[in-house]
């Protein structure tokens, strides 16, 4: 994910969209691999596109900037990134349109800040915005799909649960996930490490992550995610009860206990 806007960057806005978004796909057996915040700068745009293009993602879904205000200038930082010129597209423009038609503003004159909006790199295609009047845009760029998306975010979710997800989702396959949260007490995240490395050993495409919530009364607490992503059905949640029967087994003679297990969501 590259985010742009000098907003997030100077504490004036909270990226809510990167959170959303990274548990979403991780919900759906896929992840964010990185996240990337940029100014409000053409240049800064461009080299960032360029460095996660030479990462050789599935998809980069690139947020923010799409507006009709002077510093929304996303697609050309993209242009400028990937050497080529901007067009006007129609299609763009008619979902502009459409959409001051549906709010009772079709007499709304097409001036230059609102065509701006439907100016895009050449080889995009323009993707329908639900909710908002910046369209949303595709385009492939060296095996990998760019999407640009608003910021908004109410317009941002619209268009990824909309198009961009079930392309995703067609891409992965059915994929079969299971996920736990064990809340541990009793035991220091030190002596934790060695039974996460040694369940990683035996589980290498498990995701196991420890998070420390203080002491309480005396005794270390400790949230441990485990989840399990896998083509095959069952299988993932034969290997999450596996992991944390192994858990158990590791800590409690230590003294540790296991004081609340939650299945579901992240």
């Amino acid at each position: 994910m590259l985010a742009v806007g000098r907003e997030l960057l100077i504490g004036r806005t909270l990226n809510t969209n990167a959170r959303w978004m990274g548990k979403r796909l991780a919900l759906r057996g896929s992840q964010l691999a990185e996240i990337t915040t940029v100014d409000d700068d053409l240049g800064e745009i461009a080299s960032a596109l360029r460095g996660c293009l030479e990462r050789r993602p599935d998809y980069l879904v690139i947020v923010g900037g799409l507006g009709p205000t002077p510093d929304d200038m996303t697609l050309k930082g993209v242009s400028r990134g990937i050497g080529k010129g901007l067009r006007l597209s129609e299609s763009a423009l008619a979902m502009i349109r459409e959409h001051y038609v549906k709010r009772n503003l079709g007499g709304m004159e097409m001036t230059p800040a609102r065509k701006k909006m439907a100016v895009m790199p050449v080889g995009a295609s323009a993707v329908k915005n639900p909710l908002g009047t910046a369209p949303g845009v595709r385009l492939e760029l060296r095996g990998t799909t760019v999407f640009c998306l608003p910021g908004v975010p109410s317009e941002m979710k619209s268009i990824f649960r909309e198009s961009v997800e079930p392309e995703i989702r067609r891409r992965l396959g059915k994929l079969d996930r299971e996920y736990v949260s064990m809340r541990l007490e009793g035991i220091y995240e030190s002596a934790l490490a060695p039974v996460i490395r040694n369940e990683l050993r035996k589980h290498p495409s498990a995701y196991i992550k420890s998070h420390p919530r203080g002491i309480k009364e005396g005794k270390s607490r400790i949230e441990l995610d485990v989840a399990v992503v896998s083509e095959v059905r069952g299988k993932a949640r034969k290997s999450v009860d596996q992991i944390v029967r192994e858990i158990r087994e590791a800590i409690e003679p230590e003294g540790a206990t296991v004081i609340a297990l939650r299945e579901g969501q992240p």
